[in-house]
C-alpha cells in the first residue's frame, strides 16, 4: 500500500469520479484505475461497485474513508514539521465571492505577498455556491463567502463577520417603493448571474410581495452593475461597502425595504484538512482585515 495510492482514492471521492480524479492529480484515468485496483489488492476486498454509470464506494470503502483522510493529514504534517522555521512555500489556492475579492481583500493579499513571498498564492472569483463544493472536492485550500446553507458535516467553517446588504439606486430614480404589494413597476433590476445569493434573495423577496420587474439586467461584474446604476439604467441589491464613497459623494443612494439586511460572511476549510502553514498564516490575516467595525457585527450568529 503506498500513499499515493490514498490520495488517489481520496481524489475519486472528493472530485466525484475517475475522470475528474484524473484531471485534479494530473494523470491518466487508466493510472487512476490501476492504482485504485493496487489498493483494492492490498486491502483486500473491493472499495468501489457500480450504481448505474456511476461509480460509488462499498461499504467497506466508506468505511476506511476516514482513516485515509487521516492517514494523509498525518503525513501532510511529517512533511511541514521538516520545514518548519523555514521561509514559507508551497502553493495557496483560494476561492472567493467577488464583492469580498474585488473591494475588502487588498490589505489581506498585500500583507501575505510581504510575509510569505515564496508562495504561490493563486485566487479566483467564484460563486457561493460552488466555492463550498469546491473546498470539499480539494479544488482548493480555503474559500471565502457568503453563507448559502454551506455542509458543516464536510467543512470546518469560520464566521467571518456580517455584511450590510442593501438596494442602491441612482438619486433620481423615481420607483422607490419596495414594500407595497401586488405592484408592477417601471424599473430594471441590475443584477449578476442567476445564482448571486444576492439577486436570489431579492428576487424571492419579489415574488413574496408579488413585485413584477420592467427587466433584468443581468452583468457578470459589480462594478459593471454599479456604472450602471449611476448611469440611472436601474437598482441593484448588493453589500453596503462595495458602494461606500458612492453613497458619501451623494453618486446613489440607499432605499429601504425589509429585504435589506444582514449577510454572514464565512471562511470554509475541509474538515480534517491538516492546516499548512500558508493557510494558517492566511486565516489569521482574514481574521485581523475582513471584518470591518464600521459595517459589520462580529456577535454569533449561529454559523460557528
Amino acid at each position: 500500500m503506498e500513499l499515493k495510492h490514498l490520495r488517489t482514492l481520496q481524489a475519486v471521492v472528493d472530485q466525484g469520479s475517475f475522470q475528474r480524479a484524473a484531471e485534479h492529480l494530473g494523470y491518466t484515468q487508466s493510472t487512476v484505475t490501476v492504482q485504485i485496483q493496487q489498493l483494492e489488492a492490498s486491502i483486500g476486498v473491493p472499495l468501489f461497485q457500480k450504481a448505474g454509470r456511476r461509480m460509488v464506494l462499498t461499504e467497506t470503502g466508506m468505511a476506511i474513508l476516514p482513516q485515509v483522510r487521516a492517514i494523509l493529514a498525518a503525513s501532510d504534517r511529517l512533511l511541514e514539521t521538516g520545514r518548519a522555521g523555514k521561509t514559507l512555500q508551497g502553493t495557496l489556492r483560494v476561492d472567493m465571492a467577488e464583492t469580498l475579492l474585488c473591494y475588502r481583500m487588498q490589505p489581506v493579499i498585500r500583507a501575505f505577498r510581504e510575509q510569505a513571498p515564496q508562495v504561490r498564492l493563486m485566487i479566483r472569483s467564484v460563486n457561493c455556491m460552488q466555492i463550498p463544493e469546491n473546498v470539499r472536492r480539494g479544488n482548493c485550500d480555503l474559500g471565502v463567502g457568503y453563507d448559502m446553507d454551506w455542509n458543516r458535516e464536510a467543512l470546518e467553517v469560520e464566521p467571518m463577520g456580517e455584511y450590510d446588504v442593501v438596494l442602491l439606486a441612482p438619486p433620481d430614480f423615481t420607483a422607490t417603493d419596495f414594500v407595497t404589494p401586488g405592484q408592477r413597476k417601471r424599473a430594471s433590476l441590475i443584477t449578476d448571474e442567476p445564482d448571486s445569493i444576492f439577486r436570489r434573495k431579492l428576487e424571492a423577496y419579489l415574488r413574496e410581495r408579488d413585485i413584477l420587474l420592467d427587466v433584468t439586467l443581468e452583468l457578470w461584474s459589480i462594478e459593471t452593475i454599479k456604472r450602471c446604476v449611476m448611469s440611472n439604467l436601474g437598482f441593484t441589491f448588493l453589500p453596503r461597502f462595495v458602494a461606500r464613497e458612492e453613497l458619501d459623494s451623494g453618486a446613489l443612494v440607499e432605499l429601504d425595504a425589509p429585504v435589506c439586511g444582514k449577510f454572514p460572511a464565512l471562511c470554509a476549510r475541509r474538515k480534517g484538512r491538516w492546516v499548512t502553514p500558508a493557510m494558517a498564516l492566511f486565516l489569521d490575516l482574514l481574521r485581523k482585515n475582513l471584518p470591518d467595525l464600521s459595517d459589520v457585527s462580529l456577535s454569533s450568529t449561529g454559523h460557528d
